[in-house]
């Protein structure tokens, strides 16, 4: 628990277990719980909690969370499988 990722020193704003959703380009509506994101006020982290390996599914998830709060806020944002 005292992975960088999980206590971000510059971290403005933090989010454990945020809803989220976006809409992708065939105009599906994708909806999901972010596990932990942290904005440094310039850009996002996302970080998604994975027991075991990460797969290729889990990889679009937490892309799309990205994507979910990049639009919402306007800062970029990055997505991070943190396997546990």
């Amino acid at each position: 628990m005292r992975h960088p990722l999980l206590n971000p020193a510059r971290a403005v704003t933090i989010h454990r277990e945020y809803p989220v959703s976006v809409t992708v380009a065939n105009g599906e509506i994708v909806e999901g719980v972010i596990d932990l994101a942290w904005s440094d006020g310039d850009s996002w982290t996302v970080v998604d909690y994975k027991t075991g390996r990460a797969s290729a599914q889990y990889k679009t998830q937490i892309q799309l969370y990205a994507l979910a709060l990049q639009r919402a806020t306007g800062l970029p944002a990055r997505a991070i499988l943190l396997e546990v």
